[in-house]
């Protein structure tokens, strides 16, 4: 069998590489999450653009929470934090003085939409090809 060279630096910078679009796919994905009409609310809201939602609804009123999004990548690890005054009650959700409870997003069935679009994404920008157009160079890496 022959001999496959292994370039460790370039392979580096493919797993680099493959991991900055993972990152910003991700950040996209959870975007259109909070943009899309899919989350349950217990009542009708006029929001501060005037605006009357029901359920379900989006979680954009101002573009405040979109605009907030700050993503810190180190090598390993990617952490997605909005960083609105109003970004830790749409995630976790409250309870309002007269007890009405305003849900979170940090569970249930609608971050199954999140990966569905991740994983559109990810197909869009033709991940795999790209990454094998890098490899392929000669049977070298």
């Amino acid at each position: 069998m022959g001999k496959i060279n292994i370039n460790q630096s370039k392979l580096n910078s493919i797993i680099n590489q493959a991991f900055d679009v993972v990152v910003e796919v991700q950040g996209e994905a959870f975007q259109n999450a909070i943009a899309s009409p899919i989350w349950e609310w217990p009542r009708e809201t006029v929001r501060k653009n005037g605006e009357t939602v029901g359920s379900p609804r989006d979680r954009v009123d101002t573009e405040e929470l979109i605009d907030s999004l700050v993503i810190s990548r180190t090598r390993d690890a990617a952490e997605y934090e909005w960083e609105s005054d109003h970004a830790t009650i749409v995630h976790d959700g409250a309870t309002l003085q007269d007890g009405t409870e305003l849900p979170g997003t940090s569970c249930g069935s609608n971050w199954a939409f999140v990966w569905r679009f991740t994983q559109r994404l990810l197909n869009r920008k033709s991940l795999a090809n790209a990454l094998q157009r890098q490899v392929t160079n000669g049977g070298t890496m």
